[in-house]
């Protein structure tokens, strides 16, 4: 009886190998029919993005109309129009130092459609200074590439502030604490990070007043309801030339091949090291299809390098920069943790 049924164990009956050779081909049947189902939906997705773009996109500015990524957009876009062979068109979308915006454009459908024209605030100072509202660049964005790197010029009301170099501007500060004030686009932009660096290295202090938008401290910095600010060289230097502003440095490391005669802040404040450069950036919904990604990413840096469109950022003080997507991604984490602990150090936050 104990052969038997190791027999029986060695060797199934007739039966249940059928059973099991029929369920492996019912196995197979269904794999092979999952791949069919699925061929459709891959070629779809491909197609789609071959087909890309099919409609017009829009170029989300999330600042009011007048600063300088406005001005990159509307410099841009007719070129990139071109280049792609669809409408481009800027959107503005102003409101909370560009977290409206910046959002807005998270939330979108990740087809190619709505893209974020950023900047340094909406990428690398903003999800650090708002710790009530959560934002992870990395995460619910796609970059794109960096575009342009904007030189700061520190600009006063001559009418208003008795000086015409930084290192007047510090004797001043010292001697009248809390009298001087300086205009910001919001909360936690770079033009307030860039003033509080100003006041921090210098030991002075002054009266932060946030605006909506550079625009709007402009118009009020001519009209002399604010005393002064650190912002894009191409916005302020129109105004300078007009004569209605006075500029008394520049904020890179460096001289700036169109103005050589001004000095840069380091040098006329007897600051080392001290810089205040922004930049900008492109990204999209962070499920943004790696091609359409890559497709943006080279129209960008083709129509950068155009004479036309070059000659352009550089007249605005947008001195162009873009890379690759990977370039982006690893500069806006560096960027995080740098002014992280700047606004930890400063105490700079909001709510």
């Amino acid at each position: 009886m104990n052969h038997a049924l190791r027999d029986a164990r060695r060797h199934p009956p007739r039966d249940a190998r059928r059973l099991a050779l029929r369920a492996i081909a019912a196995v197979a049947t269904l794999a092979t029919w999952a791949t069919l189902a699925a061929a459709p939906l891959v070629a779809s997705a491909a197609a789609a993005a071959d087909a890309w773009p099919s409609q017009p996109i829009r170029l989300v500015v999330p600042f009011s109309a007048g600063g300088a990524v406005d001005a990159y957009a509307r410099i841009v876009a007719p070129a990139l129009s071109r280049e792609l062979g669809q409408s481009v068109v800027v959107d503005n979308r102003p409101g909370a130092s560009g977290i409206i915006g910046t959002e807005a454009v998270a939330r979108a459908p990740a087809d190619g459609y709505t893209l974020l024209v950023g900047n340094i605030a909406t990428f690398a100072i903003n999800p650090v200074i708002y710790k009530n509202n959560p934002f992870d660049p990395l995460k619910q964005l796609a970059p794109i590439t960096k575009t342009v790197v904007v030189n700061y010029v520190l600009v006063v009301n001559p009418d208003k502030v008795p000086a015409r170099t930084a290192a007047d501007l510090i004797t001043y500060a010292k001697a009248h604490p809390g009298s001087l004030s300086y205009g910001s686009s919001g909360t936690g932009s770079m033009q307030q990070m860039a003033a509080a660096l100003f006041e921090a290295r210098t030991q002075t202090r002054m009266l932060h007043v946030p605006y909506k938008g550079t625009g709007a401290v402009l118009g009020d910095l001519v009209a002399g309801h604010v005393d002064m600010i650190f912002a894009d060289q191409g916005t302020m230097m129109q105004q300078v030339k007009a004569g209605k502003l006075a500029v008394l440095g520049v904020g890179g490391l460096k001289r700036v091949p169109e103005y050589p005669d001004i000095p840069t802040i380091a040098e006329a404040a007897n600051l080392p090291g001290f810089e205040v450069v922004a930049w900008q950036g492109l990204a999209g919904p962070a499920k943004l299809p790696a091609d359409i990604v890559d497709r943006v990413n080279r129209a960008i840096n083709k129509v950068q390098a155009e004479k036309d469109v070059h000659a352009k950022l550089m007249e605005a003080g947008l001195v162009p920069d873009a890379g690759t997507p990977e370039d982006f991604r690893r500069y806006i984490a560096a960027e995080l943790q740098k002014w992280g602990k700047v606004a930890g150090d400063l105490g700079i936050k909001a709510d």
